[in-house]
């Protein structure tokens, strides 16, 4: 999340389900990516399907992403013990092209991790 937020910051979140507290666009959420935990800014949900996603993206990154919505930790809530309240303002959404490549490459991931993982 830089320039936002650091490497190494102490990052506080408040857990909870996307149901029971759905963010705000604009505000830091945490999601779980494979083994990891990744915090990017939230812009809403998207509907394919039966699927709804969350859109998200980092500050520093020039495409939007996607994550599925079972996977959300929680909202940002302090940075090194400090309200995150501030990072929270709305920065620029991404545009429409942002999202369709987005959604590309998040598909091309699945269908390739998809395709060596049967092949293995």
């Amino acid at each position: 999340m830089l320039p936002v937020i650091s490497p190494g910051a102490m990052l506080t979140i408040e857990t909870g389900s996307f149901g029971e507290q759905a963010p705000q666009p604009g505000e830091i959420v945490a999601f779980r990516r494979g083994e990891g935990l990744v915090c990017h800014r939230f812009y809403g949900t998207l509907r394919i399907g039966k699927r709804q996603l969350g859109i998200e993206r980092g500050d520093n990154n020039r495409i939007a992403g996607l994550f599925r919505l079972e996977n959300y930790v929680g909202r940002l809530h302090a940075v090194d013990g400090q309200s995150g309240e501030t990072l929270f303002r709305m920065v620029s959404k991404p545009g429409f092209l942002q999202l369709v490549i987005g959604l590309i490459h998040e598909r091309w991931d699945w269908l390739v991790r998809g395709k060596i993982q049967n092949f293995l």
